[in-house]
């Protein structure tokens, strides 16, 4: 059995060891499995449509995990994918140092980044998520959490197991995408979620994509009145803060239309490994963007670690033990072919349309 299909052995971990291009998931990219505001969001997500359903919440008001936590899940899965393009194998069980992390996504290596890690896997761990992606019908019944048998100790660092779902999508790598490194640095959800929406759809695509602003809305989960979350669209296309992709508005719809477009030049090499997808459009997305004389766009070592679970309050315990104090512990330290045009599109659909 090849490296990708090892990951179901028990009671084994992967190490992380080396450096690693962080990498997210299409089935992630341009839902609602997040909450876009840096205060943690209570009220639960509920998103469905025809081809996809996302359920997210989290008990006791504790707080779903946020586009911000999500770095975390981005960055081991760019650790699982670079194993297995090495020929290495691999696990859901995994063990790393915060300062790999912190050196792979641009952090410093602080006492704040400590908390942040400390509230990231926090609200990972409580998160409790389910999804018709992969799933089907009776998607509500298996629901599961970012990360469980979480572990932190001043001798291994930080011990997790991620769930079958997004193991199964890491170990499939046309469902995986590179990201510009800018990314990390935006300081905003919402730009976050837009750039990860065009970077699925929009990819290096000349033309571009569109989509409709009323639909976005819903895609994105936000909270926000329809017409202030245009809004803000509108001033984050003005703003040009999103790196790779220039955005602009257009008449249509009921709010309009956003139109993406790659630019002629990125921040920085975006290298992909992945497979294009090429399809019909995605429930919700109206397609590529045609160039027209009236809108034209500028060019411009493994290990054998036994398993255990741990409480919330246990763990809080325990990081805090890990990095309070003057330790020193701030130290650097393919899709099938169906003869079916129904079947087709719902496939698409779940794979997200647009060439990486």
């Amino acid at each position: 059995m090849g490296a990708g299909g090892n990951w179901r052995e028990p009671d084994r971990r992967f190490v992380v060891s080396g450096p690693a291009s962080p990498r997210d998931l299409r089935d992630l990219m341009g839902r609602p499995f997040f909450g876009l505001g840096k205060t943690p969001r209570v009220i639960p997500i509920e998103y469905e449509t025809r081809y996809a359903g996302v359920s997210v919440s989290a008990p006791g008001g504790s707080g779903i995990a946020t586009i911000w936590d999500a770095d975390v899940l981005i960055w081991l899965t760019g650790q699982i994918v670079d194993a297995l393009n090495h020929g290495l194998w691999v696990s859901r069980h995994v063990r790393f140092t915060p300062w790999r992390l912190f050196r792979d996504l641009g952090w410093a290596t602080g006492a704040n980044e400590y908390r942040r890690l400390h509230g990231a896997l926090g609200r990972l761990a409580v998160t409790t998520v389910a999804t018709s992606i992969r799933h089907g019908a009776d998607w509500r019944n298996k629901p599961f959490t970012w990360i469980s048998g979480l572990r932190v100790t001043q001798d291994e660092g930080v011990a997790l197991t991620l769930p079958d779902w997004l193991m199964e999508a890491a170990c499939d790598r046309s469902r995986v995408l590179t990201l510009d490194p800018a990314y990390f640095r935006l300081g905003g959800g919402l730009e976050r979620w837009l750039y990860r929406l065009a970077r699925r759809h929009a990819g290096r695509q000349k033309d571009g994509w569109r989509f409709d602003l009323a639909d976005l809305h819903a895609r994105s989960g936000s909270l926000t009145r329809r017409r202030d979350f245009a809004a803000k669209i509108r001033a984050i296309a003005l703003a040009r803060t999103v790196p790779g992709y220039t955005f602009r508005v257009i008449s249509g719809g009921k709010l309009g239309v956003l139109c993406a477009a790659p630019t002629s030049q990125s921040t920085e090499a975006v290298d992909n490994d992945v497979k294009p997808v090429v399809g019909p459009a995605a429930h919700n997305i109206i397609g590529p963007l045609a160039e027209s004389s009236s809108d034209r766009w500028r060019k411009s070592a493994q290990l054998i670690v036994s398993e255990g679970e741990i409480g919330l309050l246990t763990y809080i315990t325990n990081i805090i033990t890990y990095y309070g104090g003057d330790l020193g512990l701030f130290a650097p330290l393919p899709a099938a072919r169906s003869g079916y045009a129904k079947k087709a599109r719902e496939a698409v659909a779940d794979r997200g349309a647009g060439v990486p």
